[in-house]
């Protein structure tokens, strides 16, 4: 069953992350890194998340970051197209199950070529990183040595296009908060992860053609609507901050991590604006996570549709209604999945801020990064539930509820009768 092979599959990686990220060669002398915590760093990379509770940069050696790298681009391109490069070499051929799981994996319309998708979603990755590793290297060798600056330049591109969030400067983007050339490119960087390679497909597809679907304009749409509405919502939130870091908060809250001032600066009314950002998350086939903009599209114009009595339209199109019951339900489950786990951790960590908690599950699930200061204080099981949450937002809980579904085969049909409702 596709689902169960993509959920173990994020699982195999993420044990084998532990198990490197536990050795003495991952840690800086002196420095001892528990199994715990690299299972979390580790489940954190896979989902490409960016919550860590160490230090990256004076916890884990030159192997270490090294290995978090590779986790997070292995998270990012994810467990089917992996597995796909694999069968590729291996010269077997793609068999229909293999097929299924790469399209579970990124989500893609079964109509869309498997062969075109992976094709896409290699080239994009590869072509984004490369332009996004030489543009940040000609802002860090400004300040560190030549190899220094080329591997940073590396990482924090591998790192801003999957949606990861994880950095090496111990303080995210603060140091480099005034810097149009690395605020902008880490935000293209994430911005263009978050578009989803079945969006690069479908523009691909319709070169040379006035015709786009329903999806990228969707998706074109949605991205915009928050990036703009977001940068000047903060902007309004916070006189003291900036167009640019508006603009990178706008970004960055919908499933990179990274962050240009200190968090412990939102007030409550730019923490749930950033909240919600997250929830909404990126699109669908991306490194990023939250419900999606396409399922709060579909959700939104369904809401309205059904309150005047008709069908829900948007460019001259009708979205069908498979589509608005899948996005309302996934809206629903992720409401109760984040509900649930928020009051275990009121329970879990009692002296924490329950508005921060809210931030910090919002973020696990949506794979967002962001922390006002919970990562570090997280308890046993808090960093247990919180690495639940990102597994389950990353590999997605309509994947792993429809793996352990059962088909009832001749179940009795009965009387349809009405509910009344409100």
């Amino acid at each position: 069953m596709p689902g169960l092979k993509l959920a173990g599959g994020f699982l195999a990686i993420i044990l084998i992350g532990t198990f490197l990220l536990s050795l003495p060669i991952s840690h800086k002398e002196g420095v001892d890194v528990s199994v715990l915590d690299a299972a979390f760093v580790s489940t954190s990379a896979v989902c490409v998340t960016g919550l860590t509770p160490i230090d990256i940069q004076t916890s884990l050696s030159l192997f270490g970051s090294t290995v978090l790298m590779l986790l997070i681009q292995a998270g990012g391109l994810g467990y089917a197209v992996l597995a796909v490069i694999f069968i590729r070499l291996s010269a077997r051929g793609l068999e229909l199950s293999d097929r299924s799981l790469l399209r579970d994996s990124l989500g893609a319309d079964p109509r869309i070529g498997t062969k075109k998708l992976f094709n896409t979603a290699l080239g994009v990755t590869f072509t984004a990183e490369g332009i996004g590793a030489i543009l940040l290297f000609s802002a860090f060798v400004r300040e560190y040595p030549v190899p220094r600056a080329i591997y940073l330049g590396i990482f924090h591109s591998v790192s801003a296009f999957n949606n990861a969030g994880f950095d090496l400067f111990t303080t995210s983007l603060i140091g480099w908060n005034d810097s149009y050339l690395v605020l902008v490119t880490i935000a293209l960087l994430i911005i263009s992860g978050g578009l989803g390679f079945i969006f690069y497909q479908d523009v691909l597809s319709n070169l040379g053609r006035k015709r786009l679907s329903l999806h990228v304009k969707v998706v074109a749409s949605m991205t915009l609507f928050l990036i703009v509405a977001g940068t000047l919502l903060f902007a309004l939130l916070m006189p003291g901050l900036d167009l640019k870091n508006a603009f990178f908060q706008s970004v960055t809250t919908r499933t990179a991590g990274f962050f240009s001032f200190d968090q412990f600066e939102l007030p409550s009314s730019a923490v749930l604006l950033s909240i919600f950002l997250m929830f909404v998350g990126a699109s669908p086939g991306s490194t990023g996570g939250g419900v999606k903009t396409t399922s709060a599209f579909a959700a939104i114009f369904g809401s309205f549709s059904l309150l005047l009595g008709r069908k829900p339209q948007a460019f001259k199109r009708t979205i069908d209604s498979e589509s608005v019951n899948k996005a309302f339900f996934l809206i629903i489950i992720s409401v109760l999945f984040i509900s649930a786990t928020f009051f275990l951790l009121t329970v879990t960590e009692p002296g924490a801020d329950p508005l921060n908690l809210l931030f910090e599950t919002v973020s696990a699930y949506a794979t967002v990064g962001l922390t006002i200061g919970v990562t570090p204080t997280l308890s046993i099981p808090g960093k247990l539930l919180i690495m639940l949450a990102m597994f389950c937002g990353r590999v997605g809980l309509m994947t792993i509820i429809t793996a352990f579904a059962r088909r009832g085969r001749g179940e009795a049909s009965y009387i349809e009768e009405k509910v009344a409702i409100g």
